[in-house]
């Protein structure tokens, strides 16, 4: 079944690629310059340094650029979307597709050729999506959806509890134990998704897998505050409730106790929002490092090399 689930996946991306591969040039820093001969296949995302197409140069698909600045005199097949940095088209500048700016700075030369549309503005479908109300509208709202995650969490906890599964604990360990790889690698994941949703928001075929990874990006969230909040609800149950009640309390009330105690303290201000940062790039790599909680994350081990070669053996 899962083998099914991904050839369906792996086909619905080659959907939207060109002769079914899907190729991108990542330009981070520094400068680069494409002469008049130069063809860049597929896409391209200038996030930060200088990057010049010469007169005759081609990039295949579309340019998105994050920062930086771009010297763009050739041809570009696709669209050019700007959201920050600097643009500056020359006279030989042709741009097939459309023109979407959203920040940044760009200067185009009278000669410059849009075949498309110019757009101003972040064109993406979340431009429709109104701002919460505020007040005791949008805290009755924060109400319900705390107390479903923490009743869906305790549910869980209460479920894995009779099949003696232990996925939240796994989350947790991964998260307290062997926090800095956590860490690391969550701080990865924020810097890449930004990246990744911006660049398949520009592709109309794509537009469906950015809802399904928000989705799957706030699955993986939800799931790792009801795992810091079932370790917090037992620690709880241990230290404080436990002299009170002659039944320990089950692993579903603690992991709903614990929940709802988490996201009042994310809710608190100045101190909620660094402390809602820090969790959220420590609980991401942590649900990654324990395979969303299906194994216990054990690092790797260190190999100690013998100083004397000769009596080296292979394991």
């Amino acid at each position: 079944m899962k083998r099914i689930w991904l050839l369906f996946l792996l086909f619905f991306l080659l959907m939207g690629c060109d002769d079914g591969v899907y190729s991108s040039t990542l330009i981070f820093d520094g400068r680069h310059t494409f002469g008049s001969e130069t063809r860049l296949p597929g896409d391209v995302l200038l996030r930060a340094g200088t990057t010049e197409l010469a007169a005759g140069s081609q990039v295949a698909g579309s340019i998105y650029v994050l920062g930086g600045t771009l010297v763009a005199n050739g041809q570009i097949d696709g669209d050019l979307a700007v959201l920050d940095g600097e643009v500056r088209l020359g006279p030989d500048a042709v741009i097939f597709g459309d023109l979407r700016t959203s920040g940044g700075k760009t200067r185009q030369a009278d000669t410059a050729v849009i075949r498309g549309q110019t757009i101003t503005g972040l064109a993406l479908p979340l431009d429709g999506v109104q701002a919460q109300p505020g007040g005791w509208e949008a805290t009755f709202r924060w109400l319900i959806g705390v107390l479903l995650l923490a009743s869906l969490g305790g549910v869980w906890a209460q479920w894995q509890s009779r099949r003696q599964t232990q996925p939240l604990r796994n989350v947790a360990d991964a998260a307290l134990i062997h926090w800095l790889p956590s860490a690391a690698l969550g701080l990865l994941g924020l810097l890449v998704l930004p990246i990744l949703l911006v660049m398949m928001a520009f592709t109309v075929v794509l537009i469906p897998l950015v809802f399904v990874l928000g989705l799957i990006v706030s699955l993986v969230w939800a799931m790792g505050v009801v795992s810091l909040g079932a370790l917090l609800g037992e620690w709880m149950a241990a230290r404080w409730l436990k002299p009170t009640f002659r039944q320990p309390m089950s692993p579903g009330w603690t992991t709903f106790t614990g929940t709802v105690l988490l996201m009042g303290l994310f809710a608190l201000p100045w101190v909620g929002e660094a402390l809602l940062g820090l969790t959220a790039v420590l609980l991401l790599g942590a649900v990654l490092l324990s395979r969303f909680g299906t194994r216990t994350y054990e690092p790797p081990p260190t190999v100690v090399m013998a100083e004397d070669l000769s009596v080296y053996e292979r394991p």
